[in-house]
């Protein structure tokens, strides 16, 4: 069977000019197929004319099957292509998976039913598999396959949920499927890799719980380094980890460390996402992350407001502001470690001093990069829930909007038109200031890039009609 798999062009274009990571999920479900043909278009990589890229794809690799991984933000683009394949050469079957297929599977085979043919829902990597052998006759029935939806003579088919996936039975990710290179981090060529998946945290803004549960599962550390040899024979010179929160296990992640210094793997640069906790609580890990060769860390701090803390429901990711959260910076930094972090306003108390005081909290943590987002009432989560209950949703439809910085809700004392001059307004003195500039790691280890950095702040104006950082592809 050929099969042709498909990530979304769309991105959240704040740091498109300076950075650009490859989709790693449809490489870990071409493994799962590997005497199968695989294309994989990572439209990120080739954001413009995206239509005519993938039916191009279509007329020469002539698949079988197609596939579309999409977030929420990136639903309505997965759709139109499948539209335009569909159109293209109507024998193609279509499949869509991701967060998005997740948590609206039911939503998808009502409005879109006669586009998509199967819908894949949580991990993918088992249900893709068996999918593919239903439909080249290798035994098994649709009805059979967890986690699937799909449609039938008269009407869509929702088979119950499939179990978590034990990690160490995966193989590695089908890098080589790619149609294209290109992924960079600044002057570094730069891949994706994962050391764990889920996290347990109650954050109630999360759509990950949909994914995995409150989970939290751990890949054998020498799958982790086999995989990290190969980037490196590939040439690649550096590697986001994509872990959504590889702190939960602070020995785990320390342990692992050792292993990349122990491997002789510590000359790649590496990030990761973290907690301000699992950063702060043990002073020993940030300098076993420098000696491997962690160049930076995003924490996700998201507010300092005591209030919006306890209705995100974030202290056990945070900690205590007024203290883990400037040591965890120092600790970062004093090791040689860029510390970003993350901050959301728009929550349901925030008037305009609120925000205010959000945005000076970002720039007195004297970050190397803050990224401060609006709250977004993602999908089927519980935030989500309650500010539709209360009225604060201002687009509950158009998720193409759902990137993070464009306000989609009010709050109780602003209308999303406040909130996103508010914004533009404080995003201006936080990264305008030649102060923060000067001080910021970034700055000074990426000369080259400064005035791609300078022009990726003047997007900051597509604020005043809140389109902030809107995706810059085309189709």
């Amino acid at each position: 069977m050929r099969i042709l798999l498909v990530a979304m062009p769309d991105t959240a274009a704040s740091l498109d000019r300076v950075m650009k990571f490859p989709n790693l999920g449809l490489c870990s479900i071409a493994a799962q197929v590997p005497e199968h043909d695989v294309r994989i278009l990572d439209l990120v990589l080739r954001p413009h004319g995206v239509r005519e890229q993938v039916l191009s794809e279509v007329r020469t690799f002539d698949p079988d099957l197609v596939g579309y991984s999409a977030m929420s933000f990136q639903y309505e683009t997965a759709r139109r292509l499948a539209f335009a394949v569909r159109r293209e050469s109507p024998r193609v079957l279509h499949v869509l998976g991701g967060y998005h297929a997740t948590v609206l599977s039911d939503q998808i085979a009502a409005r879109d039913g006669e586009v998509f043919d199967f819908i894949v829902r949580g991990e993918g990597e088992r249900p893709f598999r068996q999918l593919v052998d239903v439909l080249v006759g290798s035994g098994g029935d649709l009805g059979g396959v967890p986690g699937l939806s799909w449609r039938g003579p008269r009407d869509w088919h929702h088979n119950a949920d499939g179990a978590l996936l034990e990690l160490d039975s995966l193989p590695l990710p089908r890098r080589e499927a790619r149609a294209w290179d290109g992924a960079f981090y600044f002057d570094r060529t730069f891949d994706v890799a994962e050391t764990t998946r889920g996290c347990p945290l109650p954050c109630t803004f999360c759509s990950i719980r949909r994914m995995y549960g409150r989970t939290f599962r751990r890949f054998p550390i020498a799958r982790v380094l086999e995989d990290l040899r190969s980037l490196d024979r590939r040439g690649v010179r550096g590697v986001f980890f994509v872990d959504d929160n590889i702190t939960i296990d602070v020995p785990r992640f320390k342990e692992l460390c050792e292993e990349i210094v122990a491997a002789g793997l510590h000359h790649l640069r590496y990030i990761v996402q973290a907690s301000v906790h699992g950063i702060a609580k043990d002073p020993t890990l940030a300098p076993a992350m420098a000696r491997a060769g962690f160049d930076t860390v995003f924490m996700g701090i998201e507010n300092a407001e005591d209030s919006n803390v306890a209705a995100l429901d974030i202290g056990a990711k945070r900690g205590k502001v007024e203290d883990e959260t400037p040591r965890a910076v120092r600790l970062l930094q004093e090791n040689g470690i860029k510390a970003v972090g993350g901050f959301i306003v728009g929550n349901p108390d925030d008037d305009r001093a609120a925000i205010r005081r959000t945005f000076r909290y970002a720039r007195d943590l004297a970050l190397d990069f803050p990224i401060v987002q609006c709250l977004t009432p993602y999908p089927r989560t519980e935030m989500r829930d309650s500010l539709v209950a209360e009225g604060l949703v201002t687009n509950p439809d158009d998720l193409t909007r759902y990137n993070g910085y464009m306000a989609n809700v009010r709050t109780r004392h602003l209308t999303s038109a406040q909130i996103a001059r508010a914004m533009l307004w404080e995003s201006m003195k936080l990264y305008f200031d030649p102060r923060a500039a000067l001080r910021s790691r970034f700055f000074h280890d990426f000369p080259e890039f400064r005035g791609r950095m300078l022009r990726n702040n003047l997007a900051l104006f597509s604020g005043l009609r809140n389109g902030l950082f809107a995706s810059t592809h085309s189709l």
